[in-house]
């Protein structure tokens, strides 16, 4: 049955039926945001639903194979899923686009290989023909994101980090994201024992530049079943410290 369901009605379902219950994750308010000296832009809207609707996905998924965690593969092919139906007319999503496609000419930074990709790119007033034949896409692009499981080694989320503030440095213009989806566990680094992001900048090691938790979406059994939850959270890296 569930199978016929769109994602909205798969949630609804599970909701009704008492399998699962979702709620939204936490956000830094205006006071908050206050408190920290600074005013962030905000996170986009297509973002937010986006990894919302990862989070009850990966509560569907778990549900029927609770057995078999998702791999990587297979959470960025939903999030770009997820994202395409909630991107602007005037958006366009690119997967796997090399960096030197995405800083502007001149500026290739030393922390970014040669070959180096990022997972997801959004860009925006060109079609998708004009974006696959263009060299340069670094005047059209909106923001970059790299995907992350939680419990991938530590080192190769501060790698993804890394290359994010690399780009960053390059490109300050465009947003750069880092999305951790975790599976039935709380990814400690990011969300608190209450459940709610991790709120404050935090230095990426061996760079300028900083990140912070801006959202933490996320899915349970039960209100209470913080720990064993599905997070998915939007991580936003800043040149500078």
């Amino acid at each position: 049955m569930l199978g016929s369901l769109s994602l909205a009605g798969r949630a609804r379902h599970l909701r009704l039926s008492g399998r699962y219950t979702f709620w939204k994750g936490s956000k830094a308010t205006s006071r908050e945001t206050g408190r920290m000296g600074s005013h962030l832009e905000p996170w986009p809207r297509w973002a937010e639903k986006a990894l919302q609707g990862l989070a009850f996905w990966i509560g569907h998924r778990h549900a029927l194979y609770p057995n078999y965690p998702l791999g990587e593969a297979a959470l960025v092919a939903e999030a770009c899923n997820l994202i395409f139906a909630n991107l602007g007319a005037d958006g366009i999503l690119l997967c796997e686009r090399q960096y030197k496609q995405l800083v502007p000419h001149g500026t290739w930074p030393e922390g970014l290989g040669g070959k180096a990709r990022c997972d997801l790119a959004i860009v925006h007033g060109l079609g998708h023909a004009q974006a696959e034949q263009m060299t340069s896409l670094a005047g059209h692009l909106s923001a970059v994101i790299e995907v992350k499981r939680a419990f991938a080694p530590k080192a190769q989320i501060d790698q993804d980090l890394k290359r994010l503030a690399a780009f960053k440095a390059s490109n300050p213009l465009v947003r750069a994201f880092l999305f951790v989806v975790a599976e039935a566990m709380r990814p400690k680094t990011f969300v608190a024992a209450e459940g709610r992001a991790i709120l404050g900048k935090k230095p990426i090691s061996g760079t300028q530049s900083h990140y912070r938790v801006r959202r933490a979406c996320k899915a349970a059994a039960a209100f209470s079943g913080k720990e064993t939850a599905h997070y998915a959270c939007i991580v936003e890296v800043y040149h500078g410290q």
